[in-house]
């Protein structure tokens, strides 16, 4: 009966911080970004610590060597990149065009074929077609107004790693701190369930950077070799896509097959093999062994959570859907399957 009891307080207890963290959720951002920053150099940070250096100079030695790659990055690809975005802008009502043209002749060709009247009546091609049309135009609006955000929150992405200064530096004393608040027969229960969410998490994300970071590069060469405008553009969509688990490689196809199509159907067929391709050596190699079966969640329990956080909290949503199911399974894990405790 206790154990029942104090399962019920902890889980109203995590159900009140959830609707507290959501109804502040527009503040959130440069924490969450804080956060997976920290999870990410955690790692790193250890190492430059074990060799003598102190935690907050082994941040900044982590921090200026990241810096100095990125800006070595940037200063190769950036140019590029900007190009790529500013002519699909521009570009952009002249490729509409286009796709309705190419709509427009799958009609002609499903009227020329004289299939049944049912189907005839009905007009399912041209319904498809006309969806079609709107989902493209639809995703396209989205994948600008995305990067178009990223751009407007600039001040939360320069804070971020502010904050995860703090993060790395203080963590163990703000665990320590938060603990004080906890009832000493309950201190344990946290710091095991505390731990077992830091192991599933830390892996979890650093292996979903270093897979998004495959798959980007994977699709950007290979629609760089076929001749697909937009390359760079469409395989870092890919990469920030790929994080969402199941629908990431989805969403990242869409783009890259619409402009695939404007050059040949047949076109299509191999952006469709290097995308599969991808998910290929991702699933089948790359994630097994950097990712692992980390955060312990069935297919439909993750399908389930991203549509979920996509309904809740949009992309966001989705980026947190699979962390935020894994620290519940971690909770219910513990007080529902744990073996009861023997008094002696």
């Amino acid at each position: 009966m206790k154990t029942v009891g104090r399962t019920f307080w902890f889980v109203l207890a995590a159900a009140g911080l959830l609707a507290f963290l959501y109804r502040v959720r527009i503040i959130l951002t440069p924490f969450l970004f804080a956060v997976l920053i920290a999870y990410t150099l955690y790692p790193l940070v250890v190492a430059v610590e074990r060799r003598g250096a102190s935690r907050a100079v082994a941040i900044l030695t982590v921090y200026l060597c990241l810096g100095i790659a990125l800006g070595v990055i940037a200063w190769l690809v950036l140019p590029r990149f900007v190009a790529e975005l500013e002519d699909l802008l521009v570009q952009l009502p002249a490729r509409t065009r286009a796709w309705r043209q190419l709509g427009e002749r799958a009609r002609q060709l499903y009227q020329r074929l004289r299939l049944p009247e049912l189907v005839g009546e009905n007009d399912v091609v041209g319904v498809v077609v006309q969806r079609l049309e709107a989902a493209i135009e639809n995703l396209a609006g989205r994948l600008m107004s995305l990067v178009m955000s990223a751009f407007t929150n600039i001040v939360s992405l320069i804070i971020s790693p502010v904050l995860a200064f703090y993060f790395l530096r203080d963590h163990q004393s703000m665990r320590n701190r938060t603990l004080r608040y906890v009832p000493a027969k309950y201190r344990g229960d946290v710091q095991n369930i505390t731990r077992s969410i830091n192991q599933a998490l830390g892996g979890f994300f650093r292996g979903q950077i270093l897979v998004s970071i495959f798959v980007g590069l994977f699709v950007y060469m290979g629609l760089y070799l076929l001749g697909i405008p937009y390359a760079m553009f469409i395989g870092l969509t890919a990469g920030l896509f790929d994080i969402i688990p199941y629908l990431g490689p989805i969403l990242g196809f869409l783009p890259a097959a619409a402009f695939a199509l404007l050059k040949s159907p047949l076109t299509v067929f191999w952006v469709l093999l290097i995308f599969v391709a991808a998910n290929q050596i991702e699933n089948g190699i790359i994630s097994p062994k950097i990712i692992g079966d980390r955060v312990g969640l069935h297919p439909l329990v993750v399908i389930f959570a991203v549509f979920a956080g996509g309904d809740l909290l949009g992309i966001t949503g989705m980026l947190l859907a699979v962390p935020v199911a894994a620290a519940i399974r971690v909770v219910l894990d513990y007080f529902l399957l744990r073996p009861p405790v023997q008094n002696p």
